[in-house]
């Protein structure tokens, strides 16, 4: 305690620091837990000290234990305005449904220096700095006026507190919502186009949405979450795309809407997914909505490169061919490694690189002497235009190549994705 004393004597010969910045410096060492009025005992104590041993500065040293409309040098008297900065809060998230939260606090970098160096010249180890300690109030208030929970993982909801400016910021944290799309009717993009009119920025031609009217998959599904959320944004991240000519049907293809700074985060799904497949009338189906991590978008990013996808290719050879020319295309294609350098149509949009990609198995159904349709089971990634007709060599082998003339691509339908991916990202 002595010890103790001769730092509060130094300390407050030459700072004022208030009774709550003392009692965070301390409690470790002179209090167990956390206790406010550690401070106010502190300096009683040091006073008592100072007046009965007729102490040097002694009358600089009471001064300074006192406020006498000084700042603590530690906190410029942050904590005399908490009961303010509570009902700031508890007034902005009132417009926010949330269960859990976490409120962080921005502290002057001055004033982070300044505790470093206090702290080091005194040898203070024990404490907590202002911003923990801040923070751990705030939380336990909100908390109890609120009844939420505080969360520090994955809040619902996070308030900063910027002390310089004495400003409050709420940023509710992204929803994400898992599904899969059907994709019934060729010519819908997976994309939606910004207007040609304002580029993006909003005007009377596209009711202000930045987005042309054309059909996509995201004009479809995105206006929907982010009316019923009330949200800033919705994105769609989808695990893989489809070109817009090809239809993706059966399974489906698992996607995430991420829902950007919602003010509801409670809506009933169902509903969503009753609304989205009434406006689409059978174009597009989207089904088995389901709210997920943020970790699931991840994963689908990446499990599309690698996860089983199953097409229906129909093409047309350039002259006519027989059972001999198909099993061999098949036997050839069966369990093989295909080179694919980035196809001539994307590569606009993609670099130039060559992938290897697995296809599992083959079958066909020839329909007449020159259209044959193939049931191809591959990994994800496959470009599988580029397999029927080669795109000049840049794919090997290609149907085109094995057949050793053109092929036509007709049509091509994605008739499975990943059809278990439920399960490998524990969903059900």
């Amino acid at each position: 305690m002595n010890k103790l004393i001769n730092i509060l004597e130094d300390i407050f010969s030459k700072y004022y620091i208030c009774s709550i910045c003392l009692s965070r410096l301390f409690y470790n060492s002179y209090s167990k837990k956390i206790n406010i009025s550690l401070g106010k005992k502190l300096k009683k104590e040091l006073k008592k000290i100072i007046i009965k041993n007729k102490k040097e500065k002694a009358n600089i040293i009471i001064k300074n234990l006192y406020r006498n409309s000084k700042e603590c040098i530690l906190c410029k008297n942050l904590f005399f305005k908490i009961k303010k900065i509570i009902l700031n809060i508890i007034y902005k998230i009132q417009f926010y449904e949330f269960n859990t939260f976490y409120i962080g606090i921005k502290i002057p970098s001055n004033l982070i220096k300044i505790e470093d160096e206090i702290r080091t010249k005194y040898e203070i180890t024990s404490g907590d700095s202002l911003k923990s300690f801040f923070n751990k109030i705030l939380c336990k208030i909100i908390s109890k006026k609120t009844g939420k929970k505080v969360d520090f993982v994955n809040p619902d909801l996070k308030i900063i507190y910027e002390m310089e400016n004495d400003l409050i910021k709420i940023e509710p944290t992204s929803l994400f919502i898992y599904g899969r799309y059907i994709k019934n009717k060729r010519g819908i993009r997976q994309t939606r186009e910004y207007c040609d009119y304002c580029k993006g920025a909003g005007c009377s031609e596209c009711n202000y949405t930045g987005y042309s009217n054309e059909p996509s998959i995201e004009n479809y599904i995105l206006p929907f979450f982010k009316e019923k959320f009330n949200a800033e944004d919705s994105i769609l991240h989808a695990a893989g795309r489809e070109d817009i000519d090809v239809r993706t049907i059966n399974t489906g293809r698992p996607f995430v809407v991420e829902v950007k700074r919602p003010l509801k985060r409670n809506i009933e799904l169902k509903q969503i997914e009753e609304e989205i497949n009434k406006n689409a009338k059978g174009d597009v189906i989207v089904k088995g909505l389901r709210y997920v991590d943020k970790d699931v978008m991840k994963k689908i990013k990446v499990l599309s490169k690698y996860e089983e996808k199953t097409y229906l290719l129909k093409v047309k050879f350039e002259k006519p061919v027989n059972k001999q020319i198909l099993d061999f295309i098949v036997s050839q294609l069966n369990n093989r490694v295909i080179q694919q350098r980035t196809p001539t149509r994307v590569l606009y949009r993609r670099k130039d690189i060559v992938r290897y990609k697995m296809v599992y198995s083959v079958e066909y159904n020839q329909i007449d002497k020159q259209i044959v349709e193939f049931k191809i089971l591959c990994q994800g990634g496959l470009y599988v235009k580029e397999l029927a007709h080669g795109d000049n060599n840049r794919t090997n082998p290609s149907i085109a190549s094995l057949a050793n003339m053109n092929v036509e691509v007709l049509s091509l339908d994605v008739i499975s994705i990943s059809p278990d991916l439920e399960k490998k990202l524990n969903l059900y």
